[in-house]
């Protein structure tokens, strides 16, 4: 068929030449003709392997020899982000054995994006130094805020520094004795005694 058709065409003073093979039918390409991948195609034959959608002029990306159209390429193997699932297609963040959006890596409480601090890890989770604190950071007795740093073991507590102090007289309980009163310590001249006794 295709030789009736160029001795036709051939008398009417067209000339055709054949340019190659198409890789998807291996039927001769006389006309229009796709190089890519190393090989020749009929327009119509340049198809993505994945939804056969005709390729044409459009951006494609290559894997294990096969052309993809850009949407399916990255719908099928491009990293997934952590929050949102979609599809990566510039920077990323790799944290926690995940990979986010720059813009999707934020703390898991207040939404805050990460500065130079960084973030905690809790069950999997990011979050900024003050949420983490506040969360999952033991409690002062003294102030119930999140003891960040140094802190003082007594009465079965945690103490901020500056917060275990005399429940009546309310200065820093200095030295070794003092007295528990309804769970707070008590100085020694509070109770009116003396060190020394």
């Amino acid at each position: 068929m295709l030789g009736n058709l160029q001795a036709n065409m051939s008398r009417q003073g067209v000339n055709t030449v054949q340019k190659g093979c198409c890789n998807a039918c291996e039927k001769p390409i006389v006309g229009q003709v796709i190089t890519a991948l190393g090989k020749t195609w009929h327009p119509e034959h340049f198809t993505c392997n994945h939804c056969s959608q005709e390729l044409g002029t459009r951006n494609f990306f290559e894997r294990d020899g096969f052309p993809y159209c850009e949407p399916d390429y990255h719908n099928l193997f491009s990293p997934r982000c952590a929050y949102c699932n979609g599809a990566i297609l510039d920077k990323c963040v790799t944290a926690l054995d995940k990979t986010w959006h720059t813009e999707h890596f934020f703390c898991a409480q207040c939404g805050q994006q990460f500065g130079e601090e960084g973030f905690h890890e809790r069950d999997g989770k990011p979050y900024c130094r003050n949420d983490y604190f506040e969360m999952f950071a033991p409690k002062c007795n003294g102030c119930n805020r999140a003891i960040m740093e140094n802190y003082i073991s007594a009465l079965n507590s945690q103490w901020h520094p500056d917060c275990f102090v005399c429940r009546d007289c309310k200065k820093a309980v200095r030295g070794k004795s003092f007295y528990a009163m309804e769970g707070k310590p008590v100085c020694p001249q509070c109770v009116g005694v003396d060190e020394e006794e």
